[in-house]
């Protein structure tokens, strides 16, 4: 297949993803997963921000969460700290422990959603930390343990044990 022939379904298939039928739309998410390409994420992020149905919702989570390519996660992480993607900040940071791409080097952006996120943000992100502990440098595991003894005093009643479980979890490795 010709480059030209590949950019023409790639386009059919970004131009399907603003279907008002989300059987359209799920087939376009599930075509993207041979034709699509790494920036293509920022698009299924974009749809799940304006995206009202749920299978549709569940076929982009599905998607997300089977990515394998190391680069994503820079986008990911983006996202997760960009307020246009805030309503699905939750759901975003749950992919992340729940693929298998590595967000280890990125452990200080969950330890701040942990602390400053509302509690099923927090939880999940609390999740990302508790699954890549072991793989934490020891100086960063202090540092990050650091920041939430910090951020006790001033933590929301709910949020504590959950702190304190972190920096135990921490401190096991």
């Amino acid at each position: 297949m010709t480059d030209k022939a590949k950019k023409a379904i790639h386009d059919k298939l970004v131009s399907e993803l603003q279907s008002s039928d989300y059987k359209t739309v799920t087939k376009s998410i599930n075509q993207l997963r041979e034709e699509g390409q790494l920036e293509d994420i920022v698009l299924l992020f974009d749809l799940l921000v304006r995206n009202d149905d749920e299978e549709v919702k569940n076929t982009i989570l599905k998607f997300l969460a089977d990515i394998k390519d190391k680069k994503a996660d820079l986008i990911f992480i983006n996202a997760i700290l960009n307020d246009k993607y805030k309503t699905i900040q939750k759901e975003l940071t749950g992919i992340c422990w729940q693929s298998s791409i590595d967000f280890t080097k990125h452990v200080s952006v969950f330890t701040d959603l942990l602390i400053k996120s509302d509690f099923e943000t927090a939880f999940e992100a609390f999740t990302v930390i508790e699954n890549f502990t072991e793989k934490i440098e020891p100086e960063k595991r202090i540092e990050e343990q650091d920041k939430l003894k910090d951020a006790i005093p001033n933590a929301p009643e709910e949020m504590k044990g959950m702190i304190h479980e972190c920096i135990h979890i921490l401190d096991q490795f």
